[in-house]
Formats: C-alpha cells, structure tokens, sequence
C-alpha cells in the first residue's frame, strides 16, 4: 500500500543509493523495485527451468534494446556482443538471439506488470507533496491503439484486416505519469475497461466522447468521484434550472439538466451540470457535462482542457520508446515488449525527479543512449563544463626547444 511507505525515508534511500559508484545503466536501474519484482517472478514461477536468461535479466536486455532503439532481436544481440568487454559493470551479459525470442514467447508479461506497478507505486510517494492543480486528484483517462499486421498478429484481431493492441491509460494529470495501465486487443472498447480505469473515491475523472456511458458514469458518482466530459451532440436531456447565461462571454451557459429519453433516466436518474463554453480560437462551442457543482464553470472547462496531457503522453511514447514494432509476434512478446516501454518511461520520470533534472525526458533519454555504459552517475551527464583557467593558454612551452 502506498500508506505505509514514508515518503522522506524513501527519498533518502533513492538519494543513497545514487552515491554508490555505478554506470549509467546501473543508476537508472537503482530506481528499481528489484525485491518486489523478485517476489513476484517467484509467485508466478517464471524462472522455473530457466538456465540461461532470467527475467531480471531479460528485463535488462529489453531496457537496453528500448533505450537504444533497437530494431530487432538481432541488433540487441549484436550490440550486446560489440561491448561485451563493458557489460559486466553494468550487470549484462552477452545473449543469444534464439534465447531472447524464446524468453519474450513464454515469459508471463504479468512480472513485468507488476514491476511498472511498483514504480508507480514509488512515483506517487516522491509526487505526493507536489501539490494539485485542482481541489480533486486529476485522473485524465483514454486509450490508444497500435496496429499490428494480422497475418502476423493472428491474436490480436481488430478489424476483417487489420490487428491492433489498445493500451487503456489513467494518467496522474498532476505528476504526469501513467497511474493505471491495462492492454487488450484492439476490439475491446474504451468504455469497457472505464470502471477500472476510475477505481477510487474523491477523484476528478477526465473522460472524452467515447467513454460517455451513464450506467458506469452514474457509478463513478455513487462512489464518491467525480467525472468531466464531453456531451453527446444526440444526448437527450431536459433543463432543470438556469445558473448562468452569457451571450459574449466564455462561459454561455451553465445549467442543471436531467436525461430525458427512457434508458438516460434508468441509467443516470439525478440532475448532471452541463456548461457550453465558447472557443476564441476555433470558434466553436464545447458542451461539458459534470457532477461537480462546486467548481466555477471556467474551473470545468479547465480540466476538461487538462485531458490534452494524456494525448501528449501518448505521442511521446510512441515517438521515444519502442511500441509501434516487436521484436516478437506472440501475445506475451508483444505485452512484455510495452511493459518495459512503460518501465522504462517510469524510471525516466523517476531519475528526473530524484535528480532534479530540468531536461526533458526526451534529452535524458537521448543522453542514456549515447552513454548507457559509461562508468558516470546520470546527474553527471547534466553538468554543465568548468570554464577554461584564464591563465592557461592551452598551448604547449616550447621555449626549452632550439629553433
């Protein structure tokens, strides 16, 4: 439970733990939750008869053939082999190709689950004191979906031809990580992962159009939450009173409004607040609907706006990690494939955060690539040069040597 951790305890362990003299590699890794991780290889027996490649190190393996972008299986093992006189620091270890493709076919992913959980678990200790953007926890929930070749991918059956994997996200939209991650293929819809996605009490939940179901909205309200979203252009609903108007302003109207077709009012029988709000910029009305009657309607269409930040996260995963090719065809390859993706972008956030880095995560892991190896701490990486000694001229006396 994120309760019984203390959080300065655990921020002293981190900054500890960096002191000890290690490669890059190593001090990106010292973030890891290593016991938890093998406790759970253990419960789930994903070393049992395993002789040559563990799932720690193949967890290794994968992060070094995320961080340099590897292209395939092969290029991980020839890059691994080009430095095999640098990896022993770094805990690697040269590995045969056929050994990596078997271990990402039968490896359980769920191992790889679990360790991402943790880091999570961590980020929301160090995040915890940063403070909120609103009065609620900003949880800003979506999915996006990788496509996959079909008669490769014959699992992961999307359309009559195409294949696809989803990842459904909530992201912390405070701390700007991804606090619950769940994979499907790509037929399973938004809305019915939704329910888990918006676990809790006491959050504000952030949804677009496609997540607009009243039966599972109506829960989100009984326990305790709270949800921002967008209005259906042919939801149906009647105004139960008026408490503003403006012709000019941003806001135009904010009203209480009850569904009026026979199904909106089985599913969600309350009043919901709806506030249009006007776009300068494009011109356009938004309508937003809420169970929040507290906030101003500005405040409403704030957070709606915050949602961009999870389309962002999305982007920038599939431009800096590798998600959008596999290094392997089965379901496990591909699941534990996008868990690393996401351990990886765990320990970047973390190392930001404990280092107090100002780089973005695309300049950190930039650098990681090019120095992943290197015998240096990652904080070392950011230093700025020593200025030159203005009395050494950086030329060579040669005033001993006849002319």
């Amino acid at each position: 439970m994120v309760e019984s951790f203390n959080h300065k305890t655990l921020y002293q362990q981190e900054i500890q733990a960096m002191k000890n003299p290690t490669t890059v590699l190593g001090n990106l890794l010292s973030h890891f939750p290593r016991s938890e991780f093998e406790k759970s290889v253990q419960d789930l027996g994903a070393d049992r008869r395993v002789r040559t490649l563990s799932s720690f190190d193949l967890l290794k393996d994968l992060m070094y053939g995320q961080i340099t972008h590897a292209f395939s299986v092969r290029e991980i093992e020839g890059s691994l082999a080009a430095h095999a006189s640098r990896l022993y620091h770094c805990g690697l270890k040269p590995v045969k190709r056929t050994t990596l493709c078997d271990a990402l076919e039968k490896r359980d992913p769920a191992i790889f689950e679990s360790a991402f959980n943790a880091l999570v678990s961590k980020a929301q200790i160090l995040s915890a004191n940063s403070g909120r953007r609103f009065r609620n926890p900003l949880k800003l929930i979506d999915a996006s979906t990788i496509e996959l070749c079909l008669s490769q991918f014959d699992w992961a059956k999307f359309r009559t031809a195409k294949g696809a994997v989803k990842l459904h996200v909530t992201l912390n939209g405070d701390g700007c990580f991804p606090e619950l991650v769940r994979m499907t293929t790509g037929a399973v819809h938004e809305v019915n992962e939704m329910s888990q996605l918006s676990l809790g009490s006491g959050n504000m939940n952030v949804f677009d159009r496609g997540y607009v179901d009243f039966k599972r909205l109506y829960q989100i309200h009984l326990a305790g939450s709270f949800f921002v979203t967008r209005m259906k252009e042919n939801c149906q609903s009647d105004m139960v009173r008026a408490n503003s108007f403006s012709s000019t302003g941003a806001v135009r109207w904010d009203m209480l409004v009850k569904l009026s077709s026979k199904k909106g009012k089985k599913n969600y029988p309350e009043a919901i607040r709806q506030v249009t709000y006007h776009d300068d910029e494009t011109d356009r009305d938004y309508v937003y609907m809420t169970n929040d009657f507290t906030s101003s309607a500005q405040e409403i269409a704030d957070i709606y706006k915050a949602r961009w930040q999870v389309e962002l996260f999305f982007k920038w995963i599939k431009q800096n990690l590798k998600i959008k090719t596999f290094w392997g065809t089965s379901r496990n390859a591909v699941f534990t494939q996008l868990w690393v993706a996401l351990i990886v972008f765990m320990l970047l956030w973390i190392t930001k955060y404990i280092n107090n880095l100002t780089a973005s995560p695309q300049r950190i892991l930039q650098l990681l690539k090019t120095s992943l190896l290197e015998k240096r701490l990652i904080h070392e990486l950011f230093k700025e040069p020593e200025p030159p000694d203005p009395d050494d001229s950086g030329q060579l006396e040669l005033s001993g040597m006849a002319a």
